[in-house]
């Protein structure tokens, strides 16, 4: 790190070890800088890793095609790209990722320099959960009952508690002295917590319920190790999602940790960083770097590219620019290939010369509801659901209002305006009687999802509804629902199978509403218990 890069925000030097330097921030007692360092351990052997972590690209592939591409390695580029800026890099796209679930971590923001990001200050549990949705050939060792390759449905999570301190909890003690700090963590540093040497035994689930873990002078309760666990597991199906969906790979397993924040509510959270040694990716693969420098340098280049192309952020040029050769990424050879809707160079040619000047514009994919109103007495729900779905989901919401029975043709104008757009999710909402024809005559004539919302009175209410309304088999050709939060959530669940910033969303409130339901229950057990202790004269206090 360059003089320079002191000024600002970095205060003290709290840890320097081999992968990374920890800072204080002036002013911010409770934050602190990571700095990532360009540390490669070259002893270490790609095919050969204690755990099978540290490369994104399967061992079976890796495997299999070694004999054939062992002639096609060629000598790396002297210069290669900072890993310290790519792994900081990739963090910070994971944490942007789980920001959108509100899933809590210890990530704060990304900083000036790009090989440092601003996080919490944390007490680190000694606890390393890993989340396998895989089995691999560690796991198999292990299980030798176990297929290599199997798939556990749900996600196998194994447990295992680290003999020596993190540095992590040893960043909390601001006061001790910088060099004593650094002698202390040369002898365990992160970059070899995934090793046997490190980790005891798998431990099982009550295993860690009866062992009373002591993290800042209280204890780890029920409560808290079930808190961890809905969170590993929550954070495993977001990225698996994303992975998934925006890019095609398989997220073999995954490796969490957590800390406890410094602050006054000890918050637990997430707070390890991401890089080929935090998870396992299936990818296709044509040819295998022999390498183990050159194999981490291209899968952490083609990481980085996945997830900020994911995020939609523009790839940092520094980047890229010192890529060595051997690492081309599926990215960037499918640059190649003509797009299928890059109109103008593949139709210009066939047109006639007066058409050569016309262009044709992108297809927009941005998520769309369109809700439609039978009355002005609807407006106003209307409202209410476009500023919900604005607001908090980020989705675009057009209002009108129409009537089947005053101007069918009207209804069908309407509708042609929005028919065409092939590639843009849309939904209709509908509001009004049941009966109004709205909801009936979009769904016969578009594709889209119907959603009608009635919105019962209180005469319907106490008297139900009529049945017969629903008993016609042209009902089933759209969804009904009778309350606007039922509306919203089928909007939100039907645009969230194509956008993967939706599906973290409602991942992330229902990790947040069953960890309500868990707190409130502790709460009322705890209440009840002292109650109880008090009446029989026990509780004195």
């Amino acid at each position: 790190m360059t003089s320079s890069s002191l000024h600002g925000i970095l205060g003290q030097k709290l840890y320097d070890g081999k992968s990374k330097a920890i800072y204080s921030v002036i002013d911010q007692s409770n934050l602190i800088c990571i700095h990532r360092k360009d540390f490669y351990d070259p002893s270490v052997s790609p095919l050969s890793i204690p755990g099978g972590r540290r490369s994104s690209v399967d061992s079976i592939f890796r495997l299999n095609n070694q004999q054939q591409n062992r002639n096609l390695t060629s000598n790396s580029s002297n210069e290669s790209t900072s890993k310290g800026v790519l792994t900081t890099s990739i963090t910070t796209c994971v944490y942007e990722i789980l920001r959108e679930a509100s899933i809590p971590t210890f990530y704060v923001a990304s900083h000036t320099q790009p090989d440092i990001f601003i996080a919490k200050k944390c007490t680190m549990i000694p606890i390393l959960w890993i989340i396998r949705r895989i089995a691999n050939e560690t796991y198999v060792k292990r299980n030798p009952e176990i297929l290599n390759g199997h798939r556990f449905i749900p996600p196998v999570i194994e447990i295992y508690y680290k003999r020596y301190p993190i540095i992590y909890r040893r960043l909390t003690l601001g006061s001790l002295d910088e060099n004593t700090e650094s002698d202390r963590g040369n002898s365990s540093d992160e970059e070899d917590s995934d090793l046997d040497e490190c980790l005891s035994s798998v431990w099982s689930y009550e295993q860690l319920l009866n062992t009373n873990i002591g993290i800042e002078n209280s204890k780890i309760s029920k409560t808290d190790i079930e808190y961890m666990y809905e969170i590993c597991c929550a954070v495993f199906d977001i990225l698996e999602h994303v992975w998934m969906v925006e890019k095609n790979c398989q997220l073999i397993d995954l490796k969490i940790e957590f800390g406890i924040t410094t602050t006054a509510a000890k918050e637990i959270v997430v707070a390890n960083t991401y890089d080929v040694e935090t998870w396992h990716i299936l990818r296709p693969i044509e040819k295998v770097i022999l390498n183990p420098k050159d194999l981490i340098q291209e899968n952490l280049i083609w990481i980085n590219n996945a997830l900020r192309h994911i995020l939609d952020l523009s790839t940092n040029k520094s980047l890229t620019t010192k890529v060595i050769s051997t690492s081309k990424s599926i990215e960037e050879k499918s640059k190649n290939i003509m797009s299928e809707y890059d109109y103008n160079r593949i139709e210009r040619d066939k047109l006639p010369p007066s058409l050569h000047s016309l262009t044709y514009s992108l297809p927009v994919k941005t998520n769309r509801c369109i809700i439609v109103c039978s009355s002005v007495h609807d407006v106003e729900h209307g409202l209410k659901i476009k500023t919900t779905l604005n607001e908090i989901y980020n989705i675009y919401c057009d209002i009108r209002i129409l009537s089947i029975f005053k101007s069918t043709q009207t209804v069908l104008k309407f509708l042609s305006n929005y028919s065409y757009e092939h590639s843009q999710p849309t939904v209709f909402v509908t509001l009004g009687n049941i009966n109004n024809g709205l909801a009936m005559c979009l769904s016969l004539n578009s594709q889209y999802p119907i959603i009608h919302c009635s919105l019962l009175s209180k005469d319907q209410q106490n008297n139900l509804f009529d049945t017969n309304s629903f008993l016609s088999n042209d009902t089933s050709l759209f969804t009904v629902v009778f309350t606007l939060p039922s509306a919203m959530q089928n909007v939100v669940q039907i645009l969230a199978m194509n956008d993967w910033k939706l599906w973290t969303k409602q991942r992330g409130r229902r990790f947040k509403k069953y960890m309500d339901l868990i707190r409130a229950d502790q709460q009322l057990v705890t209440t009840v218990t002292q109650t109880v202790k008090t009446k029989s004269g026990m509780l004195i206090s």
